[in-house]
């Protein structure tokens, strides 16, 4: 990479970094990446080994022969879902309350304000005026709550702050008066006039989102992404689309939101009949969908082909917070568990390696589409585990073919050198940032 193209990227990669804004959200993250780290664990626990569809259980049939089985599988879905089900809801109030910490002392009131006012924008509308058909239901739509809100627990979270700071500085004059101690009367005078405001933002907000859609406002965010690929000649381009714009709302928070709209379900059931029959999947009549470009190939380890990145990290990069990234999420990313590297800030709205995240999975599913092309090997048709490790979806997929399993590697190690750059940079970036600091001081 030539002077004049690392300068600018360094130009760029320094922007971003000073943005303010970008700095609560990285520090807010920071301190909840411990929390994450232990939920990606349980969550492992939980779906590879205590689930009766687990990849691990079904190697290894645990559930036959250890005693209590089931209740390991019951204590691990509770701390999956009492620890990632509601991750959104810790982001949102630390994001709030370090937004306000330099310009008012009202940090935990800021912090609560915004996580009831997210649960506000999480209500679930269904339940409205249809209180004996729904009795029972949820009151929030629990599936926003935890990684697939973090976008809108971020807009929450920044959005009360700002409120606050507002009313903060209205008050500046007062300070000398307030006591160290403050009183219930002292404590309410300064925050009931904050909390009422976004109070009532947030539940008109809610309002308004409620009648245009019925999945909250992540509903309303993703909905107008929600179209069908179809059309056999354009599968190459519409592939490399999809999973790009997927990928971009998974780097804003929007996990789990894109939809394909089922455009790939009738040629799976179509090729897996075929194979059903023919006991292969060599000619099978759909080669060339979603399913056997994406899910199979170009999401080792999660989105951007995420156990590549994690391979780089762990083999070259000197950064301690990367490094410490990359070995604590490596393992889990292996069998598809990669949520550390949405809340470790390395990948956080960083362009450097957001490049390479979008590129490796459009260059994998090239080379995938060039293998079908060419009839090196059979789609992708039999179901697997989500816990499956990537890099053995192909393989499985295809009932065990080593040509799938070579294409699977070859992307693994392309998505590798595509990373390896970016890695460095970042490094040799965050090591010139230091520098400059210590000069300064």
């Amino acid at each position: 990479m030539n002077r004049r193209r690392t300068n600018f990227l360094f130009k760029i990669d320094n922007i971003v970094a000073r943005r303010h804004y970008l700095l609560i959200i990285r520090e807010a993250v920071t301190v909840l990446f411990p929390f994450v780290l232990v939920g990606i664990y349980v969550e492992l626990l939980s779906d590879a080994i205590f689930h009766k569809h687990g990849f691990l259980n079904n190697i290894y049939h645990i559930s036959q022969w250890l005693p209590g089985f089931r209740i390991f599988s019951r204590y691990f879905t509770i701390l999956d879902l009492s620890i990632n089900g509601v991750i959104s809801i810790a982001l949102t109030f630390l994001v709030a309350k370090i937004t306000v910490r330099k310009s008012s002392d009202n940090q935990l009131a800021a912090g609560l304000t915004a996580a009831f006012s997210f649960m506000m924008v999480n209500f679930n509308r269904s339940i409205l005026g249809h209180t004996q058909h729904y009795y029972g239901a949820s009151r929030f739509l629990e599936g926003n709550l935890g990684y697939s809100g973090a976008f809108i627990a971020i807009i929450v979270g920044l959005t009360t702050g700002w409120i606050f700071n507002q009313f903060a500085a209205m008050n500046k004059h007062r300070r000398g008066l307030i006591e160290q101690r403050a009183t219930l009367t002292i404590q309410t005078q300064k925050s009931i006039m904050p909390i009422l405001i976004t109070f009532v933002f947030f539940g008109l907000l809610s309002c308004i989102v409620s009648l245009l859609v019925k999945i909250g406002a992540n509903g309303l965010l993703s909905s107008p992404l929600q179209f069908s690929f179809t059309g056999y000649s354009w599968i190459l381009g519409s592939a490399i689309l999809s999973i790009i714009i997927n990928n971009c709302l998974w780097l804003l928070g929007l996990i789990g939101y894109f939809d394909f709209n089922n455009a790939s379900s009738s040629s799976m059931v179509q090729n897996l009949e075929y194979a059903i029959q023919h006991g292969s999947s060599w000619g099978a009549p759909n080669q060339m969908s979603i399913h056997t470009l994406v899910d199979s190939f170009a999401n080792i380890g999660g989105p951007g082909m995420a156990l590549s990145l994690l391979i780089v990290v762990v083999w070259r990069s000197r950064n301690k917070d990367l490094l410490t990234i990359g070995k604590t999420g490596l393992f889990p990313s292996i069998f598809n568990i990669n949520q550390s590297l949405f809340m470790g800030t390395a990948l956080l709205y960083n362009p450097l390696l957001i490049i390479p995240f979008l590129c490796t999975p459009a260059v994998s599913v090239l080379i995938t589409w060039i293998a079908l092309k060419l009839n090196f090997m059979p789609p992708s048709v039999y179901p697997v585990s989500e816990t499956t490790p990537g890099f053995l979806a192909g393989w499985l997929g295809t009932g065990g073919t080593w040509q799938a399993f070579l294409i699977s590697i070859l992307n693994l190690m392309v998505a590798i050198v595509l990373y390896l750059p970016f890695v460095l940079l970042h490094d040799h970036f965050e090591g010139v940032r230091k520098e400059g600091a210590d000069d300064e001081n």
